[in-house]
């Protein structure tokens, strides 16, 4: 199977792969959640920001009208205008100027030299006098008041009943005028006595519809936007910026143009548009700023996008120390751990990786460490035993050359004992040749306590026969121990040791006590003499030193070992001495089942081979 190309790294370079990718992903995120949030700010901002446009718009707008509405109130409150307008069409003045003699449209006058978007004004009596003419501009006024009764708008002026009626009158268009030179907002108030009966008169007042442009042209901050004012009855007054039919349906299906001031709200989202509104409670007038959707993508700058892009090549560049040096904080244990492995495996079994940390690398470090110290003892144990084993079978080999001449010497000599008569010499004989028979117990490394007793038996019968009644012994071993396995020669060494170190070197002679029992797991074996002891410091040595004297054929160095070796930790052994009290040796070691294994023939009380 072919491997892929992250398998095929090393574990630092697959650190650092993880780690920038994560790094990338969480900074992708980050500048993507700040561009949209930016995007929201700009977009709330500028929404805000067109609300306001809209009012401003709208107030500035209702400033101009309520300019034109004052004129004409002007015209309605004056009482020596209301006169001119209630005198007969047969009475005359005396001067042609008698708007200037008679009423004080002179300091109206004034005031419009001041309003610059007011550009006309022209009062039409209705009792056939001659009207009063204001004009700033080239445009001209029809003055015959016959040809205005006869216009749409006047009949709408007359059913207002005293209200201004709005109308645009575009450039070229005739009515009101002869002559017009300019697109113009006009207003028309039709003049009654105070009954609301009689018409006075019919007064018209135009501004510029420029100075509704001007104030609308503030608001348009991107091509294709557009601004709309609308009167009160929802005719447009003024559309600038880029129109077409889709913004008309749009206004429509907003249905901003039935709408009053209090219903009407700041913002609307009509068919890909955001309509931004605003209404004029005193002249009714909306004004209506419209922006496709589409066109506010200009919000998300380059630069919001520059700034993030940078960020992350500058955090990424940056994070590469940081991130290498932490990949290699946690791939050096493991390094220096498959370094390790790799000595062992060519056979160093004296690798230690140093454990810094408490993390999973660190409990895996101190697992190969225990492993190794393990495998290097249990290498050793089983290296150390194989040699001892094959030094006994050596022993054992040399001990067994010609065993059968050996026994025929002492049959022999046991029959001559018996036909001389001296039976105690032929028991003495019969001893002897089964306690060689027991030693060399053809050649197995362990042995049944039963089998150790026994030959320690035998052992001590012989020596008694040396010492005569100067030894005497005592073996206590319960039942329950007699088939637990042992290592041969394991408890022999230490009663030679008591009747050899013990005992001999009294004249008076000695007792050697041997006893075993079980205490739970394990079993316990006590050797006892009150010979002539020694030092405690003395037997603490004959445990720690290599004590090079022979016990038997064994020195207590080689049990001690042999301990270590077959139990480990899990075996006492120590030698408790007083000098001219005796000394005590107690030897724990586990209880073991004895196994289905083949134990040494038992030993014919006749002797043979």
């Amino acid at each position: 199977m072919k491997k892929s190309f992250f398998s095929s790294l090393s574990l630092r370079k697959k650190l650092l792969l993880s780690i920038y990718a994560i790094l990338i992903v969480v900074l992708l995120f980050s500048s993507v959640l700040a561009i949209w949030l930016q995007y929201q700010a700009d977009k709330n901002r500028n929404i805000q920001l067109y609300q306001r446009f809209a009012q401003t718009a709208c107030q500035d707008i209702d400033y101009l009208l309520q300019d034109v509405l004052d004129i004409s109130v002007y015209f309605v409150v004056n009482d020596e205008i209301e006169a001119v307008l209630n005198t007969s069409e047969e009475q005359q003045f005396e001067s042609p100027l008698f708007w200037m003699t008679e009423t004080p449209l002179e300091f109206l006058k004034d005031i419009l030299a001041i309003k610059s978007h007011i550009k006309n004004v022209i009062l039409y009596p209705e009792n056939g006098k001659t009207p009063f003419y204001v004009s700033r501009d080239a445009s001209v006024f029809d003055t015959e008041i016959a040809h205005l009764r006869e216009s749409e708008i006047y009949e709408k002026t007359l059913e207002a009943r005293g209200d201004v009626v709005w109308e645009r009158v575009s450039r070229g268009e005739n009515a009101p005028f002869l002559r017009n030179m300019s697109d113009k907002i006009v207003a028309h108030r039709e003049l009654f006595d105070m009954s609301k009966k009689k018409r006075l008169g019919h007064v018209i007042v135009t501004i510029t519809a420029a100075s509704f442009e001007q104030v609308c042209e503030r608001m348009l901050q991107l091509s294709g936007e557009t601004a709309v004012v609308l009167n009160a009855e929802g005719e447009e007054f003024v559309v600038l910026g880029e129109t077409s039919d889709v913004l008309a349906s749009v206004i429509d299906q907003s249905g901003i143009r039935n709408m009053n001031a209090e219903a009407m709200p700041q913002m609307m989202l009509v068919n890909g548009y955001y309509l931004f509104l605003s209404k004029s409670r005193t002249t009714g007038i909306t004004v209506c700023f419209a922006s496709p959707v589409r066109l506010w993508r200009h919000l998300i700058q380059f630069g919001n996008l520059l700034v993030p892009e940078l960020l992350l090549l500058a955090l990424a560049i940056l994070f590469f120390p940081l991130s290498a040096m932490i990949s290699r904080q946690l791939t050096r244990p493991i390094e220096e751990l498959a370094h390790s492995m790799e000595r062992f495996k060519e056979g160093d079994f004296s690798q230690q990786v140093p454990v810094e940390s408490e993390d999973e690398i660190g409990r895996l470090s101190e697992t190969f460490n225990k492993m190794v110290v393990d495998l290097r003892d249990l290498i050793d144990r089983n290296y150390v035993m194989t040699l001892r084993e094959r030094e006994m079978e050596l022993n054992t080999l040399q001990s067994q050359i010609n065993p059968h001449f050996l026994y025929n010497v002492l049959d022999s000599l046991y029959w001559q004992a018996i036909d001389k008569g001296n039976e105690t010499l032929a028991e003495d004989i019969l001893t002897l040749s089964r306690l060689f028979r027991m030693v060399l117990s053809q050649g197995q490394f362990e042995i049944s306590v039963r089998w150790e007793v026994e030959l320690i038996t035998c052992y001590l019968q012989i020596q008694k026969m040396r010492f005569s009644r100067r030894l005497s012994y005592d073996i206590q071993v319960d039942e329950e121990i007699m088939d637990c396995r042992i290592s041969k020669l394991m408890i022999q060494p230490f009663v030679e040791n008591a009747v050899v170190h013990g005992l001999e070197m009294q004249e008076e002679g000695g007792r050697v006590t041997l006893n075993g029992h079980r205490e739970g797991e394990f079993i316990v074996f006590t050797i006892s003499d009150n010979g002539i002891g020694m030092e405690q410091e003395t037997a603490d040595r004959l445990l720690v030193e290599d004590y090079k004297e022979s016990i038997g054929r064994y020195a207590i160095r080689n049990v001690k070992e042999r301990l270590a070796l077959k139990y480990g930790n899990r075996y006492d052994l120590k030698i408790d001495s007083s000098p001219g009290k005796g000394t005590v040796v107690t030897m724990m070691i586990p209880f073991e089942r004895r196994e289905n294994r083949h134990e040494p023939e038992k030993v014919s009380p006749a002797i043979g081979g």
